[in-house]
């Protein structure tokens, strides 16, 4: 038998194997012809398919290459290149060879599915949608092209349209005969997204408790329940789910995660903290688990700034060395107008939102050209007020950080601004490469990033006096005028600026204390401080915001160990901003927290009339009543230690006089007071922006 005959010989007996479900036998037997005749191309295939199935991509891909050079015309060979190399996370290079199968043979549905696939990772998203639309015009019964197009439509935005495609991909999955639970509960988690996104909770929860019923072994569909529990508010719910999933699965790093999302919400931070220690030490590549352990720390009371500055230097060394490329082709002028960008996942109705939205509206457009990097798909009435406001707008959630820092390259910006700090949905990693010649950080929360690529962090003289504190952070402070707070009155509605009429404890006969910060802020030293005060108040109250749920009981109790009875505090739930400002009419004195002061929330109060008492802190973001209560004038509420703080809550509870003057006029004040000076506020960031940009100027000059 001559060496071809042998050859096929084999080739045969590998189809045998390989339908017979022996593919290590299959491959030796694959591998045996094309020793045996080197130019079999239909053996070097079908080798690759074994072996790319096995998962050993890079001895598949060659197999393919092989093909390839005894037949360039093999659309087959050169498609399942384009799926190893996907597989190996090279999807650009994937694209363009879909692309090439596509030119060779248009009519190839594989390919066009794939090319789909391949849009969506490398963020092309509309083209991705478009492709989609084709393969299913080809084959509309098809699920993993309903599955590319809802992807594709959920990561621009259009829910509904994603839902529709979502609902049709289960039903193809569910007609499946003997289907795949696996891929049927990740549709139904798919259209659970879809449906979080247009606030119909009822319908996700429903579908998740479906994705959790079909694969009660995984893991994921219990922590996106968990999650969306936790979201909403649900925190009895999401603290059964989440402890449930580290009993289960005590080695997964997104179970400790989400259990210490729970723990934090609920003013646990001793839990918290653990518990996303855990995940990082479980998972160290997750950059976002590891922020939220930072964003934590910010609200314990055992982390003061330089453990705060040890934990973001970490996460810099872990997530985002520097590897600074200051190869930038900007034009070195010092005076020329100049293209900002800023990046946020917040650019909707979100407080972050409301605090940043003037600084694009009042912007001086002959010296500034505006763009913004959007990771939200939450695509509101202020999220159109941006769109409108910016020069340039791009929507990257999902795109991938390579992608969005060469797209901002790309854009020239000059002055890059993060406006997230570690807080949810920040795009750090993306700095580190130094996509802008100069790089900002601001208004996420007064803290640092610990990245020593980003250059500049924007403060105020009050958070951060000069000479005092530089050293606790790694970017160069530059500090604004007056506030690091814009308070927008251009973003109020009637309902907000209505008159907050008389301190409630004149019609109540008790004064009523409040804080409706979030939950996390609070800590046993705070409660101990606040039962002190209501001690010395005789029959006051308290009213604090916090999710319905067994944390309430604890609070509670916890008050009840320091002699405050359960029947003098009340709690309202989280709730639409309107309504939210509205329980300001309940409350007569707000207490701040410590260590991380009320922010916007405390500008929220005094707005609506109710003074805040602020105890400064030993941290950047304990020093946010203080910065407030400054500019308004406003310092006899200022306590520099416990017992002040005291004294001023419990001293003020026992003058109505004086309440009703402050109720009345703390609006008015206010918008006299360079907080809710939108026009000044921009300008003095804007000159910082100059400064900045002069700096670097000078820099290349040398």
């Amino acid at each position: 038998m001559g060496a071809g005959q042998s050859a096929e010989a084999h080739f045969n007996l590998a189809n045998s194997l390989k339908a017979a479900g022996k593919l290590d036998e299959a491959i030796a037997a694959y591998r045996r012809a094309v020793e045996l005749r080197p130019d079999f191309p239909d053996a070097h295939f079908r080798l690759g398919n074994i072996l790319a199935n096995k998962g050993d991509t890079e001895s598949a891909a060659e197999c393919y290459r092989r093909v390839l050079q005894l037949n360039p015309n093999h659309v087959d060979a050169l498609n399942n290149l384009g799926n190893t190399l996907m597989g190996r996370g090279e999807a650009a290079e994937a694209v363009a060879i879909y692309q090439r199968v596509l030119t060779m043979q248009p009519g190839h549905f594989l390919a066009r599915n794939n090319l789909a696939a391949g849009l969506l990772a490398i963020g092309e998203f509309e083209e991705a949608a478009g492709v989609a639309g084709l393969a299913i015009a080809m084959r509309p019964d098809y699920p993993p092209a309903r599955r590319n197009m809802g992807d594709a439509l959920a990561a621009v935005g259009r829910w509904s349209d994603a839902a529709e495609s979502y609902k049709k991909l289960i039903d193809l999955e569910s007609a499946r005969p003997g289907g795949d639970s696996g891929a049927a509960a990740d549709a139904r988690m798919k259209l659970a997204l879809a449906m979080k996104n247009l606030k119909r909770f009822d319908e996700a929860i429903s579908l998740l408790y479906e994705a959790v019923k079909l694969t009660p072994r995984e893991l994921e569909p219990r922590d996106r329940l968990a999650g969306l529990f936790w979201e909403i508010g649900y925190l009895d719910e999401a603290l059964s789910i989440a402890r449930e999933s580290v009993q289960n699965h005590p080695d997964s790093a997104m179970a400790h995660n989400n259990l210490a999302k729970v723990m934090m919400e609920r003013g646990r931070l001793d839990e918290a903290v653990a518990g996303f220690a855990r995940a990082v030490e479980l998972d160290p590549s997750d950059a976002s688990m590891h922020s939220q352990k930072i964003f934590a720390c910010m609200f314990h009371p055992g982390y003061d700034a330089a453990k705060l500055l040890h934990e973001a230097k970490q996460w810099e060394s872990l997530h985002a060395p520097a590897k600074i490329d200051d190869r930038h082709a900007n034009d070195p002028s010092p005076l020329r107008k100049l293209r900002i960008g800023y990046v946020s996942a917040d650019f909707h109705d979100h407080v972050l939102g409301r605090n940043i939205l003037p600084l694009l509206r009042e912007r001086d457009h002959r010296e500034f050209e505006v763009f913004c990097y959007s990771d939200t798909t939450d695509f509101d009435r202020m999220n159109r007020e941006f769109r409108g406001f910016a020069d340039g707008w791009r929507d990257t959630a999902g795109l991938p950080d390579e992608k969005l820092a060469a797209q901002i390259r790309n854009d020239g910006i000059d002055l890059l601004v993060d406006l997230a700090l570690h807080s949810g949905g920040n795009r750090l990693p993306i700095f580190a490469n130094k996509p802008a010649p100069v790089q900002v950080t601001f208004a996420g929360y007064p803290g640092t990033t610990g990245l020593r690529a980003i250059d500049y962090r924007l403060i105020d003289p009050y958070l951060d006096p000069p000479g005092l504190h530089d050293d606790e952070y790694v970017e160069r402070s530059i500090r604004l005028p007056h506030s690091f707070w814009c308070y927008d009155p251009a973003a109020m509605d009637a309902a907000n600026v209505a008159d907050p009429g008389p301190p409630p404890a004149i019609s109540a006969g008790h004064v009523n204390f409040g804080c409706l910060n979030a939950f996390r802020k609070t800590n046993d030293g705070m409660f101990q401080l606040w039962a002190q005060i209501m001690l010395r108040v005789p029959r006051s109250r308290l009213l604090l915001m916090a999710p319905f749920g067994s944390h309430r009981a604890e609070f509670c109790n916890r008050m009840a160990q320091f002699g405050v009875t359960p029947d003098r505090i009340g709690f309202v739930d989280r709730a639409k901003r309107d309504t939210y400002l509205d329980s300001y009419r309940l409350i007569d004195i707000a207490l701040d927290t410590i260590p991380y002061n009320g922010h916007t929330t405390s500008l929220d109060a005094m707005w609506r009339g109710v003074p805040v008492v602020t105890l400064v802190g030993a941290t950047v973001a304990g020093r946010a009543g203080l910065c407030q209560a400054a500019n308004l004038g406003l310092t006899e509420l200022i306590a520099h230690h416990p017992e002040q703080y005291i004294t001023i809550a419990s001293a003020l509870a026992g003058d109505l006089p004086h309440l009703a003057e402050l109720r009345s006029s703390l609006g008015a004040r206010m918008m006299a007071s360079p907080i809710c000076d939108a026009i000044g506020w921009t300008r003095g960031i804007e000159a910082a922006y100059r400064r900045m940009w002069r700096e670097w100027c000078e820099k290349r000059r040398t």
